[in-house]
Parts: C-alpha cells; structure tokens; sequence
C-alpha cells in the first residue's frame, strides 16, 4: 500500500531525528534499488572465503570422482547448508580422502628409513585432520544453530518492541537488523533486500524462502516469527498485545526448557571428562618412574612428553568443544564492539590526561613469562640435561636431581609459563569486562526503572523532566551506586549542561550517553521513549510498561537458565581451580618421593654388592644395576616439568569449557575466566609441591630412621 504523504514526511522526520543515533548506514526507499544490489554483489564476489572451503575445492581437482551417496550426501548437505559454508558435499568427501593420502604418503619415506615411531606419529596426525575435514561442517552447523538460537531471542525482542509503536512486520525486521551481526541477521538483512529490490513480491514469500533454513537452525524462532506475523490480520489493539505477548512467551519458555535438557545432559559427559581427561592421566604419571626403572628399554620419555603435553590437551580441546556445540543458544553478552574507550584486541589501554596509549600485551606476557621461567631453564640446560646425558656413561644420575631444591627450581618453568599465559588473559579482558559488568546491570535493572519513570508519564509531563524526577528519586532512597542511576544522570547532565534534547543527548555521535554506555538493549529502549514521547503520554506510558514487563521476563527467564546451569559451572570451575591443581601437586610430590626412595635402595644394593665382591662372594654384580636401571628413569626434576605444564594446559582448558557452558561465545569473560583460575591454581599448585614433598620426605626419612626401610 503506498505511503501517504503524512506518512512519509513523519518517517524522513524520525529518519533525521535518530540519524545521530547509528553510525550505520540508513537504509531507505529514497537510496537507489540498482546500487545496493551493486553493494550487495561486490560484497558477496569479493568476501575471503575460509581456508577450509579452499582446501575443499582444491581437493576436488584431485579427488572430485568420489562422490557421497544416500544418508552421508543428505547429512552434510543439511550441515553445509546450515552453517552458510560454499562447499560441495563431494568436496568435503574429497578433502578428507586427500588428507589421509598426503598422510600415508609423507609416512612412507620414514618407514622405509626404520623411522617408525614418527611414521606412527604421522599417520594418526593424518587419521586425526581426516576426521576434521569430515566432521567440519557438522561442528560448524552446531556452532551456526547456537549462534542462531541467540540471536532469535533478541531478535523478537526487538521486533516485539518496535511493533508496540508501529505494528508493521517489515519495519520491525529492518529494527531488529540494524543491532544483530550473526548469521540470522545476515539472512534478515538478506531477506530485506529481496524485498526491496522486488526479487520477491512480499515480505511473506521473502519468509517462505528462508523458512526451509531457519527451519533446521531454529523451530522457535520460526514459531514465534509466524506468531508475529499473524498481528497484521488482527485489528483490535488488544487481540495485538496477546499475539506480541505470546510470540516473547514462545521463544522464552522453549529456550529455557532446551537449557533445561542440556544442563541434565551435561553430567555424563562432564563426569567423563574428569575421569579420563583428568584423574587417570594424573594417576598414570604416578607409575611411570617405576615403570621407567623397571622397563627401561620399553619406555620412551619422549611418546609420555608428547602424549601429555600434546595428545591429551588435544583430545580434551576436542571433547569440550563437542560438549560447547550441543549448548542451545541462550543469552548473549552485551556487543562492546561499538564503545571508543575500549582497546583492540591484544592492547591494553593506559590514560594519561588526554594522551591514550595502546601497549601490546603479548611483549609484556612474554617477558614477565620468561623472567619467572628462567631459574628453571637455566636448571635444566645446565643441570639436569648435562646430568642426564651423563648417567648413560657413568651408570646414574647425580644425586643433585633428586633434591626438593632442585625439583622446585624446575617447578618454575611451569608457573612462568602460567603466569605469562595468565597476565596476556587478564590485560586482553579486564577492560572489557569491568564495562560489561557495568552494562550488565544497567540492562538488568533496566525493566523495573523504566517501570519507574513510565508513572512519571501520567502526570502528562515532558520526558525531560520525567527523567529529572527519576534521577532525584534514586537519590532520596540512596541509589545513587546502581549503575542505571548513572546512566540517567550523565544523560540529565549532558541535556542541562549542554542545553541539547532527549534526542541529541542520547544519540549524538559526539556528546551522546550512549558512546559511553554502547549497548544496543539500552539503544533501543531510549528510542522506544523517544518515539513513544512524540505519541503522546498515555501511549507512551502504555508501550513503556508493557516494554519493561518484556525485559522483566527476559531476565526472569535469563536468570533460571543461569541456576540450571550453576551446578556444572561450578563443578567445573573447582575442579579447574583446586582439584587439577592439588592432584597434579600431589603426584609431582609422590613422583619425587618415589624416585627418592627408590634411589636410595639402590645405592644401599650398591653398598651390599661391593661388599659381598670385597669378600669374594661370586655374587653377579651387575644384577641390580641390570634390573633396575637409573640411566633412563625420568628425573624427577624433568617430570616436575611434564605435570606443571599438563596441569596448566588442563586449567585453561576446563576454564574454556565452563564459561562455553555459562557464557556461549563470549571471548572476554573466557579470557577472564582462564586468568582468574589460573592465579589460584598455580598458587595451589605451588603448596601442595611444597608442602607434599617437605611432608612425604620427612615421613620417608622418619621410616628409614626407624628402620622401617632398607
């Protein structure tokens, strides 16, 4: 139905007033039809595609004659069709075939030269990248849907807001476009552009398109879409308020029913990452010095390096992300990608007056790293390798490398390399995330305070002056520390100081409240007040409460997803924080005592040999020295590397999985998490070394002493 003139004249009026608002581009009727699709295109023809896609296409020159048939084809079909991604399945077929043959033939040459352990290694490296390619566009698919998923809910949301004002399902999909970036944006967008650009007749025959896909990404959203849809055909103001009422209901009340299944899911595999990736590898590290006495010939300390500090850490990465992907997409952080005090990635930011100055984190990690990590390099280059190369010619290993001073010297190889990780993680987050912390609780006490300055609204009072009377309220009850009390009284602040509108003192591109407060929840809600006040007080008071109920039942339903999901949080976090690091301790502790002991009855044996020759007994004197060989055990000095550096790997690994399982995506509370359970694991650590191998060798001694041990 074309526009009346009034109309147009009220849209290019708002379309100006909020200009200030975005520093997107606004899209318009008036912007030619022909050069957004000339964007369009160029964007598309000259977007980098993934490394993935390329090795794909480049396997299909090769191995293009491999086709999947049947279940195989139809299943990554879905998945590359889900995850966006410009493959074949034939590619992906081919690809994985390729990888296995450059695999096998790179082996061959090694084990023609009797290299087979390196053969070996190289094989299962090609089996493992082989399962990759093959299982990539599944994992992408996952991640696409959980992405997705927490797009949908703040996509209704908006679109549920903005159709509070202007009931027109179009506008609300462009409203709900301008502040989402992921891929059901990107379809959105995409939708938009058909429509605009007549390739489709309607909006309606723009849905049915994309339905098929959003579909297999997400059934709620499509629900709660259709829902949505249907307000065009109701006329009645209040048969509109149930059908938006009920499309936020929708989608809510299936997200937390979907979390709900998956925080019963998780236990096992949660169990079973603790179990194999944790407390048996720990407790296997407790038998190999023996092993290594005892089986000298059949052991290789090089297959338990690279095992532990290599295949473990990747199968655990591997499983957890396994664990992530069947996560159903939920609440997503607050998008500070749009604020100027913040610091790029890999910077930090430092203040002085009106200079800003940008360090580079990584120099800084890498230093601090090194610096703690010296007294056990220079321990192990000039000690312990030189002693261990030794022993082969001289039958054993100097007694120095048995010494709790020694052991706890080398122990600061890995607490360097967990501090250095732990300083890079801190400064690449703290930041970001004292400004989400601060965002966070604006949004969340967002519903109830503009519950609060909505009864401003019926005494037919300016905007303005509702949001003075807000300010001075918080004050008389002593508010004056919550967050939203700030947020209106910089906006107070800058309208007095500056004498500008609600408009310009909230969206201005210069002076706005927003460029220090960018969150698009709270963009949308000042544009919702901004709007309704032009519509006059009683509609305004009307859209304004039933706005802050929505918000009210987001974070209701926001906050009983995080308590289903607290139990497996924390159980990961301790075990991150107190139980990986106190095991680990404990076995470097009994590691060292063991190996301790064992030395000492060998030289005891010694002892008793030589003087059994010297008394010309025929005793064969190299018995012992043949059965237990100390020229190729592990020094304990060395395997207190080993279990430090695996203990830190498990640490950022089990951090990773639990803010995965709280957060989602989200990179900055992730860095967060990892510095903050490393800083009291390394100091658990730390004490249980200390205190384990002081306590155990006392007790070892005190048995020797007693005569207990010979």
């Amino acid at each position: 139905m074309p526009e009346s003139l009034r109309d147009i004249e009220e849209r290019v009026k708002r379309e100006l007033d909020t200009a200030v608002s975005s520093q997107q581009e606004i899209v318009s009727p008036f912007v030619s039809g022909q050069f957004r699709q000339f964007q369009y295109e160029e964007r598309e023809e000259h977007a980098l595609r993934s490394f993935y896609e390329k090795y794909c296409q480049l396997a299909s020159q090769f191995m293009g004659f491999f086709n999947p048939h049947g279940t195989m084809e139809a299943n990554l079909r879905e998945d590359i069709s889900i995850a966006s991604l410009h493959v074949e399945p034939k590619g992906v077929l081919a690809a994985t075939i390729f990888t296995f043959l450059l695999s096998f033939l790179l082996t061959l040459p090694f084990f023609i030269l009797g290299f087979t352990d390196a053969a070996f290694f190289i094989i299962s490296v090609g089996l493992f990248l082989s399962y990759i390619c093959f299982t990539y566009p599944n994992f992408n698919a996952e991640i696409t849907k959980i992405r997705a998923q927490q797009e949908s809910i703040m996509a209704i949301l908006y679109m549920t807001i903005y159709m509070r004002l202007n009931p027109v399902l179009e506008n609300a999909i462009y409203f709900a476009t301008q502040h989402l970036n992921g891929p059901l944006a990107k379809d959105l967008k995409n939708l938009l552009w058909l429509v605009d650009t007549q390739k489709v007749s309607s909006i309606e025959e723009g849905i049915n398109m994309f339905m098929d896909q959003w579909i297999l990404r997400n059934k709620d959203f499509v629900k709660s879409l259709l829902t949505l849809h249907s307000i065009l055909t109701q006329q009645s103001k209040e048969g509109q308020e149930r059908i938006l009422d009920k499309s936020l209901n929708e989608i809510l009340s299936t997200t937390y029913d979907r979390m709900k299944h998956y925080a019963n899911d998780m236990k096992m595999p949660v169990m079973i990452l603790h179990t194999f990736g944790l407390m048996l590898p720990l407790i296997g590290l407790i038998a190999f010095p023996m092993l290594s006495i005892f089986m000298a010939d059949s052991i290789n300390i090089s297959y338990l390096f690279f095992g532990y500090i290599v295949v473990l850490p990747v199968l655990i990465y591997f499983l957890t992300r396994r664990i992530l992907s069947k996560r159903p997409g939920a609440f997503s952080a607050p998008d500070l990608s749009a604020s100027p005090y913040l610091p790029p990635k890999g910077k930090f930011v430092i203040n002085r007056g009106e200079k800003r100055y940008l360090i580079p984190i990584l120099p800084i990690s890498l230093v601090l790293g090194l610096i703690f990590m010296l007294p056990g390099i220079i321990h192990l280059v000039t000690a312990t390798l030189p002693a261990w190369s030794e022993a082969k010619s001289i039958g054993s290993i100097p007694a120095g490398e048995y010494t709790l001073a020694a052991v706890l010297t080398t122990t600061t190889v890995p607490l360097g390399l967990g501090i250095g990780i732990l300083v890079y993680f801190y400064l690449n987050s703290v930041q970001k995330i004292r400004l989400r912390e601060v965002i966070q609780e604006i949004e969340d006490d967002l519903g109830q305070a503009i519950f609060q300055l909505s009864n401003q609204f019926t005494e037919n009072i300016p905007v303005e002056v509702a949001i003075e009377n807000f300010v001075k309220e918080f004050e008389m009850l002593k508010l004056q520390k919550k967050s939203i009390f700030f947020f209106f009284r910089d906006i107070l602040d800058i309208m007095q100081d500056e004498g500008i509108t609600l408009v310009r003192a909230v969206f201005d591109t210069a002076r706005g409240v927003l460029i220090k407060y960018p969150s698009v929840l709270l963009k949308e809600i000042m544009w919702v007040i901004v709007e309704g006040s032009k519509k006059g007080a009683k509609i305004l008071y009307n859209v304004v409460t039933k706005v802050s109920t929505y918000l009210d039942n987001t974070k209701r339903i926001k906050e009983l997803i995080y308590d289903l999901l607290n139990e497996t949080v924390s159980s990961i976090n301790i075990q991150a924080k107190f139980l990986a690091p106190f095991l680990a301790g404990l076995v470097g502790s009994l590691t060292l005592i063991i190996v301790q002991s064992l030395y000492k009855m060998m030289q005891q044996l010694e002892n008793i040999m030589r003087l059994l020759n010297m008394l010309g007994s025929d005793v064969g004197g190299n018995f012992f020295s043949d059965f237990i060989n100390f020229t190729k055990v592990t020094p304990p000095t060395i395997f207190q590397v080993l279990v430090g550096i695996y203990t830190v790997e498990t640490v950022i690994l089990l951090s990773m999985l639990a803010n995965g399982v709280e957060n989602g995506f989200d990179n900055a509370a992730r860095d967060m998490e990892i510095a903050k359970n490393l800083f009291t694991a390394l100091i658990v650590y730390l004490i249980v070394v200390c205190i384990g191998a002081m306590g155990l060798k006392m007790l070892v001694e005190a048995g020797i002493a007693a005569g207990t041990i010979t």
